[in-house]
């Protein structure tokens, strides 16, 4: 017979599995239902369909995408970090400040800004034909198809890989670049052999996090006409009531980001460079002498693709509507803007909330590791993918949740508590169990123990996470049309409406100003604060 010990633990065990799986199967019910609808015909119908819509044609273009905008972005990312981390270059510390802040900027506002400077009368045709004395009409460079999406996804993504490779610069001891330079070497020895390998983690963590956002975009790919899977997933979910196709599409698509995910995970939490001496000593400036002027250069013109021109053309085409008139079109969109807000909000502290908890299994039961992988999974697998999979299991295990808001914000809490929970889960970390075991050893209870002790201490460390899944609530295009109720837009819709319909537009740029304001407030708040060493859970 089981001692008590015995059956306490296991009933503990039975109860938090009860608490986990309701949760974890927000994440698999969806994919199942995918998984039944694309596999119901066997494995030799899902390649029979794969054949006869030319999928090996499109995954090779998406992987070419893919590649070009990883490349594009480690190009601007990496000689930035070192240059503000690791050399004299004068302004690094105001570049460095600068530098995360086109994260704000969704993608897909990029592609609106830059199908207005690359339009046949836009600036740089009209210039280019004075220039070179063609017709004013001569679209000489254009921004559609594979290179343009590569150029504009790098542009507003390449802080990911800064910002790793920054880190690690910061964490790497500088006695290793010392002696290899006292040792001979010259500098550009001394990066390539010395320095780039021992950045190795952050820059292939950083690499396949821009590789994979590529890879499911949406927003950017529609708008400069290159057909992807997630492209023809929402065509067929438009166009058609046969979910078969794009359920089909959405389990390949599924399977290749699922392995694409895994690398990233053992990479990122595998086999890491050990240092026998200490980092805590700062490395001194490495003089950039000549190359002063085109490193500055080059941080400037990054700066100026990424953020100047982006909030110059929306400034300018948004004043090209009178106040009187800008004002009209923003009332009538202002139930979009609202919608847009509370629905952000909402899915924020939903997903705060649900990141609290399975941040708290994982750190004092150890069962929640599973349900955050599975919520990984749902952080990395298309906007469009998992909008179909939940449309169509919320049709048949939860009727009344379809057809509702609800449902968007449900959409926004399975594609974003895994960003919550990184910040929830390093911060309940950092608490020591036996503050709560005192606590209930003083006669509190579990809930008395989280809202009295637990969770005043993890609070600083959850806003900046509720700030970063708001903003990424509030830009999500992919699931957001998929998943919103007849007649209920936010703002991202409006403006992908608006773009593909009659294109990139005063109205539009007019829109897409709003939500870059409303995206970037609380971001700069988060950054100032971090800089004065307030603690904001980054």
């Amino acid at each position: 017979m089981p001692s008590p010990i015995a059956q306490t633990v296991r009933l503990r065990s039975f109860r938090d599995l009860g608490l986990l799986l309701p949760v974890a199967a927000l994440v698999l019910g969806p994919i199942g239902f995918l998984a039944w609808m694309g596999l119901g015909g066997g494995i030799g119908d899902l390649a029979a369909r794969m054949n006869d819509l030319g999928v090996l044609a499109t995954v090779g273009r998406v992987f070419l995408l893919a590649c070009a905008t990883t490349l594009l972005a480690a190009t601007m990312g990496v000689p930035l970090a070192w240059l503000t981390v690791r050399s004299d270059l004068p302004g690094r510390r105001f570049i460095r400040w600068l530098v995360p802040l086109p994260l704000a900027i969704p993608p897909y506002i990029g592609a609106i800004v830059y199908q207005i400077v690359f339009a046949p009368a836009g600036p740089l045709n009209a210039f280019l034909a004075r220039t070179f004395g063609f017709s004013p009409e001569t679209r000489i460079v254009s921004i559609y198809g594979v290179p343009g999406a590569a150029w504009v996804l790098s542009l507003f993504i390449f802080p990911y890989i800064f910002l790793l490779v920054a880190g690690g610069l910061e964490r790497m001891s500088p006695s290793l670049e010392e002696v290899a330079r006292a040792s001979g070497m010259s500098r550009w020895a001394v990066f390539f052999r010395v320095t780039l390998p021992m950045l190795r983690p952050a820059l292939l963590g950083g690499g396949l996090m821009v590789f994979l956002y590529a890879w499911a975009d949406f927003g950017v790919v529609s708008l400069l006409r290159v057909r992807t899977l997630t492209t023809i997933v929402f065509d067929y979910v438009q166009g058609t009531m046969d979910w078969t196709i794009p359920a089909s599409l959405s389990v390949f698509l599924t399977l290749i980001t699922t392995a694409v995910l895994a690398i990233q995970l053992r990479i990122l939490g595998g086999g890491t460079y050990a240092q026998v001496t200490s980092a805590s000593r700062p490395a001194r400036p490495v003089p950039v002498g000549r190359w002063r002027i085109p490193a500055m250069l080059f941080g400037f013109l990054v700066l100026l693709c990424a953020l100047g021109v982006p909030l110059g053309v929306l400034a300018y085409q948004a004043s090209r509507l009178s106040i009187p008139a800008a004002w009209s079109f923003l009332s009538q969109q202002s139930s979009f803007i609202r919608n847009s807000v509370w629905t952000a909000a909402s899915g924020a502290t939903v997903a705060i909330f649900l990141a609290l908890i399975i941040g708290w299994f994982q750190a004092r039961r150890r069962i929640g590791r599973g349900v955050s992988i599975m919520f990984q999974i749902g952080y990395a697998i298309p906007g469009t993918v998992l909008g179909l999979g939940m449309v169509g299991f919320f049709q048949v295990a939860l009727p009344w949740v379809y057809g509702s808001p609800i449902v968007l914000v449900l959409g926004y809490l399975v594609l974003f508590v895994t960003p919550a929970l990184q910040g929830a889960g390093a911060a309940l970390a950092q608490i020591s169990a036996s503050l709560e075991d005192a606590a209930r050893g003083l006669g509190r209870g579990p809930l008395g123990t989280f809202w009295e002790v637990t969770f005043p201490l993890v609070r600083p460390g959850l806003v900046g996470s509720w700030v970063l899944v708001f903003i990424l609530c509030m830009r999500e295009l992919a699931a957001t049309l998929i998943l919103r109720p007849p007649g209920f837009d936010t703002l991202p819709v409006r403006i992908w409406i608006h773009t593909m319909d009659v294109g990139p537009v005063p109205t539009a740029a007019l829109l897409a100003l709003v939500l870059v304001t409303i995206v970037a407030l609380p971001w700069l708040g988060l950054v100032l604060l971090g800089r004065r060493g307030v603690p904001v859970g980054w």
